[in-house]
């Protein structure tokens, strides 16, 4: 009986030994956040990237045709090519948040669930050692 005690102790420990050197290093900085203030804060630095990624991909594209837009320069309607431009803008960061907010949402939930077993797992293990016995015990065999 007091050998299968130790066991189960040896195994909670070892539990919560693997996760605290695995996924608890990459779950604690996201379960500190309230699941919003965490998906808000990364939707809000996913919009800037996704600006400056549209910015250099126009760039980009007005650098390899600027001798056509050049050349049809008067031609081109400037107020329709800005409205498709802001359409395409407002297309382009919608699908990216959506993204990335369902992401980071999957992350969140999931740091947050290993979390909860890894409090489980160390009340168990605190559990065991509020028994005075037990301190009694392991001072013997040492």
């Amino acid at each position: 009986m007091i050998n299968e005690e130790r066991k189960k102790k040896i195994r909670l420990m070892t539990r919560i030994a693997i996760y605290e050197k695995t996924e608890g290093k990459k779950n604690e900085p996201v379960a500190r956040y309230f699941r919003s203030d965490y998906i808000g804060l990364k939707v809000l630095t996913s919009i800037i990237c996704a600006t400056a990624v549209f910015l250099i991909i126009i760039g980009l594209y007005l650098a390899c045709n600027s001798e056509q837009l050049l050349a049809d320069f008067y031609r081109i309607n400037l107020l329709d090519e800005a409205r498709k431009l802001i359409l395409y803008y407002i297309g382009f960061v919608v699908a990216y948040i959506s993204i990335v907010a369902i992401a980071f949402f999957v992350k969140y939930n999931k740091a947050v669930r290993y979390k909860r077993i890894f409090s489980k797992n160390l009340k168990k293990l605190l559990s065991h050692y509020g028994r005075k016995e037990d301190f009694e015990e392991e001072d013997d065999d040492e």
